[in-house]
């Protein structure tokens, strides 16, 4: 089982620079709340529904302290939303489902 967190603001649209280009969407006026459920439904309408498991940690209502390396990038100014695959940050700044899922796929 392969673990995608995203780490951001619930009830906020992506803010900066994105690690893709713009292909995540960060462009759109969705909020990363919205961006996630978008990426939860493109995982169950996917081969990957069996083989990830998707969790949102919004960085002001959770606590940041065990997850040390998004906490870190959080702190230095890194665009969220941040999105881990088995613990370790793969991208920033929005949710790019095909990024996601290549990532996946090569965790797998």
């Amino acid at each position: 089982m392969v673990q995608v967190d995203v780490f951001g603001i619930r009830e906020e649209a992506p803010a900066g620079a994105c690690s893709c280009g713009g292909a995540c969407g960060s462009g759109t006026e969705k909020t990363m709340g919205e961006m996630f459920e978008d990426l939860v439904l493109y995982c169950k309408e996917s081969d990957l529904a069996s083989d990830v498991q998707l969790h949102f940690i919004d960085v002001f209502e959770d606590n940041l302290k065990i997850y040390d390396t998004a906490h870190t990038m959080f702190k230095n100014g890194f665009a969220l939303p941040l999105v881990a695959v088995n613990g370790v940050v793969r991208f920033y700044g929005g949710i790019s489902h095909s990024k996601i899922y290549d990532e996946v796929r090569k965790s797998c």
